[in-house]
């Protein structure tokens, strides 16, 4: 530990570090982003955002109470969702499944460090752990290099159900390896702004960006994870250390958490307190 306090001034630097990290995520009330720039802007500056509103207990920005604020109308719900999908379009945002187990939209500055942690090295090829139905839509996409939901769902041949459809079930398998990524889509003129009409795009990660997975071969893991968390931090504000395991669960270990932190705190870049509690250095 770089430090450590006494836990009366423990609890009242916590509520601080609250304060400025619901401010820092845009948490807290505030006036909506309405602007392309400002939207990149803004995600650059978190590193990582739920696409969709924000969680109780879970310390990550989201996109729709920074676009479109806390209680949405529902033109602010669209231009908020056409913000998105323009950080989609421009590949300045790479949508994945793996952080908290999220839909959550992740800076294309950080991606090569997810990539690589995701990844870890695992060839293109190798399908192991995968269920026929996803291996199926590797194959359609394969042969289209883009396909959506119902594409996929057609080549199964089997329909959905109220409980559960094949189709998204098989692209999850995909998108929880980062073999796929699911790109913006056509916002329909009238009904739910987020339901597209032909349904989201899907594509190989490594066909779509294939910039950001050859950042992420030159990556090492220990270096990949000081930089994925460190994104996070600069965002966050500050960490309890239990949170960043539960969260990022996914690609990083425990112990490589720790070690990521260690590294970090000696590069003078964060501070580690007692208690778990890991801040941004000033």
């Amino acid at each position: 530990m770089s430090r450590t306090r006494d836990s009366a001034r423990d609890e009242l630097d916590l509520a601080a570090l609250e304060r400025r990290q619901a401010k820092s995520l845009a948490l807290d009330a505030r006036t909506p982003i309405t602007r392309p720039a400002e939207a990149e802007r803004f995600l650059s500056g978190v590193g990582m955002a739920l696409r969709y509103g924000p969680t109780s207990g879970l310390p990550i920005a989201s996109l729709y109470q920074a676009f479109a604020g806390p209680r949405p109308a529902k033109n602010a719900l669209t231009g908020a969702i056409g913000l998105t999908n323009g950080l989609l379009g421009r590949a300045r945002a790479i949508e994945v499944h793996v952080v908290a187990d999220r839909v959550t939209l992740v800076h294309r500055s950080v991606m090569p460090a997810l990539y690589a942690l995701v990844r870890r090295g695992r060839e293109l090829e190798d399908l192991r752990g995968l269920s026929v139905n996803a291996r199926t839509a590797v194959s359609l996409l394969r042969e289209t290099k883009e396909a959506t939901a119902g594409d996929v769902r057609r080549r199964l041949g089997l329909a959905a159900d109220p409980r559960h459809d094949p189709a998204y079930a098989a692209l999850a398998e995909l998108e929880h390896l980062l073999l796929v990524d699911r790109g913006p889509f056509e916002i329909p003129k009238a009904g739910i702004p987020y339901l597209s009409k032909e349904g989201y795009p899907y594509h190989f990660f490594h066909e779509a960006h294939p910039e950001l997975a050859a950042a992420a071969a030159r990556l090492t893991i220990d270096a990949a994870a000081a930089m994925f968390l460190m994104a996070y931090l600069t965002g966050a504000v500050f960490a309890r250390g239990r949170k960043l395991a539960s969260m990022f669960k996914a690609f990083l270990s425990p112990a490589e958490i720790d070690e990521a932190l260690r590294r970090l705190a000696k590069q003078g870049k964060v501070d580690l307190f007692e208690g778990g509690v890991v801040v941004r250095a000033a």
